[in-house]
Formats: structure tokens, C-alpha cells, sequence
């Protein structure tokens, strides 16, 4: 079972990475967070500037359509990291319900955006686009293992 969860979390998680301008406008994340998917990935895909239009306009889509699941998802994120922090057992037992929950529909929503996404791309840039992901689950897995 603690397997099946932390194979959960890595893919949200790196679904989450994927996508991350979607639902960080607001800010709050480092690094790589506050990029767009043609921003993070469009050198690496070899984007045309019309599949970077595209991309962005769906982006923008999703974004709307799903604001309020997003807000809700930070902040069930963010209370759960803070009781980890705090080592507070019961409330982190208390969350861990609506943490999965957030987090199965996070993948659920964050996948279907994805398939949109990439049946923009050309061949080359799938098997691409399929590497990127297998690379990022390998350092999500790595970091995994060193929580």
C-alpha cells in the first residue's frame, strides 16, 4: 500500500511540475515553477510557435475551468506539508483522506490535459515528450526515496 501511495504522489507530483504556470499564478513555488509548459519544455520539443499558441490557449482553458479545484488543492497541500513540518500525527491522519482524494483527481485532471497537449506534438516530439517524463519520474522517484 505505502508503495501504491508514493507512486501516487510521484506522478501528481510530477504532473504537477508539468503544468506548473496552470496553477501557480499567485506564486508561492521556486525554481522552475512559475514557467509555462511551452516556456519549461518548448526548447527541448522543439515547439513551433503555433503549437506554443496552442499550447498556452489550452493552458489558459484548463486554468479557468478549474480554478476553484486548483485554490482548494494548494491549500489542502499546503496545510498537509505544514502538519508534516510540525509533526502533527493527527492532523496529518485527519488530512490524509482529503490529501489522497485531492490528489487522485489532480492526476485524473492533470493526465487529460496532458493527452490534450501532446496530441499536438509531432512524432519526434512525442518520443521527446515521452523521455522527458520518464526522466522526471526517475528524479521523482530518487527524491522520494530520500524523504
Amino acid at each position: 500500500m505505502n508503495k501504491t501511495r508514493w507512486s501516487c504522489l510521484a506522478v501528481a507530483v510530477s504532473l504537477l511540475f508539468a503544468f506548473t504556470a496552470i496553477a501557480q499564478q499567485g506564486g508561492g513555488q521556486q525554481g522552475g515553477a512559475n514557467q509555462t509548459f511551452t516556456q519549461r519544455y518548448g526548447q527541448q520539443l522543439n515547439l513551433t510557435d503555433d503549437q506554443k499558441k496552442q499550447i498556452d490557449e489550452m493552458d489558459a482553458k484548463f486554468q479557468k475551468n478549474n480554478a476553484e479545484f486548483l485554490e482548494s488543492y494548494q491549500k489542502t497541500m499546503a496545510e498537509f506539508r505544514e502538519a508534516r513540518q510540525a509533526n502533527d500525527t493527527a492532523k496529518l491522519d485527519a488530512l490524509r483522506p482529503k490529501v489522497d482524494a485531492a490528489r487522485a483527481e489532480m492526476t485524473k485532471l492533470r493526465g487529460a490535459h496532458e493527452e490534450k497537449i501532446a496530441a499536438t506534438f509531432t512524432d519526434d516530439q512525442k518520443a521527446q515528450w515521452t523521455k522527458i517524463k520518464e526522466e522526471r519520474e526517475a528524479r521523482m522517484k530518487e527524491r522520494a526515496q530520500h524523504q
